[in-house]
């Protein structure tokens, strides 16, 4: 069933995409776009599968046998670990992702996902395998020292489909954004994220809550939300957006402006 959730929410941002689009879309480019970034997340998740199977599964139930984890010394009912295992996941969430863009080699990969020019829904399913690797790496390491159980990972796991389409699509929710993003991601606070400005690319890291990026110091917005330009600048060649463009993508010696501020502020220091 979970795994059904996040074909139904993809289809129901891509019709509120089609209905009331915030920035104008062109549907040859948009259909064409989506074919490329769709195709990547079912080729990785057939990958995923067959490298990882059913490790998580495994590693949680090992957990629990054993007694391991933060989790399973709390005298909490099963309600009350759940919603404290799913703002703890969101919270490493935000400390990963922090970590792709400060890690040069883990920026190498992610940068995939930032180098699109044109975002949408399906933006959100655009990663590449390596960093992939490395979450499903961190995830395992992540389950034994929490404690956490599979169920615990999958309804997190809904949640994230949840947020990431619903603010990677071309939306708006207008005036209620400001309201919305006190406590969730918003499409108007995510956009931000995907500019090609370096100081707002390192922005807006939370996932799910905002909060965190409010308790690191790293919340931006800004109001030309339409004037915004997605993307990576060395990136942006119609090559980079192909299947093929976006494999390649982590071994480029291209080195971006995200790159060049990194260097910049390493050598400052």
């Amino acid at each position: 069933m979970h795994s059904i959730i996040p074909i139904v929410l993809l289809a129901l941002f891509w019709c509120w995409e089609s209905g009331a689009a915030f920035k104008p879309v062109v549907k040859k480019i948009r259909y064409r776009h989506a074919f490329h970034n769709l195709a990547l997340v079912i080729l990785n998740s057939l990958f995923l599968g067959l490298l990882f199977g059913a490790s998580v599964e495994l590693t949680s139930q090992w957990s629990l046998d054993h007694h391991w984890g933060f989790l399973n010394l709390l005298p909490l009912g099963s309600a009350s670990k759940l919603l404290l295992a799913i703002i703890l996941l969101d919270a490493w969430t935000y400390c990963w992702h922090w970590m792709n863009h400060h890690i040069p080699l883990f920026w190498r990969f992610h940068r995939m996902h930032h180098s699109d020019t044109y975002m949408d829904v399906s933006t959100a399913t655009r990663f590449h395998w390596g960093e992939l690797i490395f979450s499903t790496l961190f995830r395992l390491l992540l389950i034994p020292i929490l404690g956490l159980q599979a169920w615990h990972i999958i309804v997190y796991g809904i949640l994230i489909f949840l947020s990431t389409q619903f603010h990677h699509a071309n939306i708006s929710i207008g005036r209620v954004d400001r309201f919305f993003r006190w406590l969730f991601v918003s499409p108007d606070m995510h956009k931000i994220h995907h500019s090609q400005i370096p100081e707002e690319t390192n922005s807006n890291y939370s996932t799910v809550f905002s909060i965190w990026d409010r308790l690191a110091g790293t919340f931006r917005m800004r109001g030309d939300l339409k004037n915004i330009h997605f993307g990576l600048n060395e990136f942006e060649q119609p090559e980079w957006q192909t299947l093929i463009g976006m494999w390649k993508t982590p071994f480029s010696s291209k080195t971006n402006q995200q790159e060049n501020k990194e260097q910049t502020d390493s050598t400052d220091s």
